[in-house]
């Protein structure tokens, strides 16, 4: 007797109803582990901009409290001691020389690379509290997508070491000086034309040249140096005139600066400081999370 062969199998209907089960469920699973990355990378740059804003508070913090207690309004004196400056003495007398303590460079952006043009956006600068000076780029001035990208003009040093070398470091995001004379600041407001800036915003140039004060007793440390391993700069650094109590037994600084990402259209401005939109930034390549945070200080002079 003949056996007859068994035909069981899946019919046509049944195979696509498969199909279609298993891609519907790929699907969901890529899209799960797509949010759950994204969910992390913007975990990671927050506390990476966290983390980081923090140790620099702690970094100026420290050079602050290791300052001269005594007035800056001294220096107003030791600089505009000529005839030709006295308006300028006594403007810097009366703002509690402010701008040996904080200079900066704005420039005039277009974020979206749209034709609207951005006022005084913040471009480079430095804060000198009479124990370390701080030099800054913004972060425009990064990534490819930034609108001063290739753009020459951000900030350098320029100084003799112990062997009266002259030498300059550039390409940096944010860079720390022993500079117990306040030089970088110094010289960015003596290196300007005072006919043309008498009292007002001082134009001060992207080279700190610091050669004609002495050589530094420390190398310059680089704390956000032009690289991808830590994609954040700063976009501003503000620092108000040091309040003294008279005595000169004691100085408050009140400090503030914005950290972010150099990639995400950070806008800077005094209506807010914010990213653009995701859909802006979709098509970046290599781009985690944009993020962006403020932080603001008080600290207490009390060195020699």
């Amino acid at each position: 007797m003949r056996r007859v062969g068994s035909k069981k199998g899946f019919t046509l209907v049944e195979l696509s109803l498969s199909i279609a089960f298993i891609s519907i469920l790929s699907i969901t699973v890529a899209l799960i582990i797509n949010d759950a990355i994204s969910t992390y990378r913007r975990g990671v740059t927050l506390n990476q901009v966290n983390t980081t804003g923090m140790d620099i508070v702690d970094d100026l913090r420290a050079a602050i409290q290791n300052s001269p207690a005594k007035s800056v309004k001294g220096e107003c004196g030791s600089n505009y001691n000529g005839s030709s400056m006295s308006d300028e003495r006594t403007a810097c007398e009366d703002d509690g020389a402010r701008k040996f303590v904080e200079v900066k460079k704005v420039m005039d952006v277009d974020i979206d690379n749209d034709g609207v043009v951005e006022k005084n956006m913040p471009a480079y600068g430095a804060f000198c509290t009479g124990a370390y000076s701080y030099i800054w780029n913004s972060g425009y001035f990064y990534a490819e997508n930034m609108p001063l990208a290739g753009v020459g003009g951000n900030a350098q040093l320029v100084y003799k070491d112990d062997e009266n070398n002259s030498i300059t470091v550039s390409d940096f995001r944010f860079l720390k000086i022993k500079d117990q004379r306040r030089a970088v600041c110094i010289s960015a407001v003596n290196g300007v034309d005072h006919e043309k800036y008498p009292t007002g915003d001082i134009d001060i140039s992207s080279t700190f040249d610091i050669s004609g004060y002495g050589a530094l007793t420390e190398e310059p440390e680089v704390i956000l140096a032009n690289d991808s391993i830590n994609p954040l700069a700063l976009y501003d650094l503000s620092a108000a005139a040091p309040a003294s109590n008279g005595l000169g037994t004691d100085s408050y600084y009140s400090v503030s600066f914005i950290l972010g990402t150099v990639q995400g259209g950070i806008n800077v401005m005094s209506a807010g400081n914010f990213c653009k939109t995701p859909e802006s930034y979709d098509s970046l390549e290599n781009f985690d999370y944009c993020a962006i945070n403020k932080f603001n200080f008080a600290a207490q002079a009390t060195g020699g």
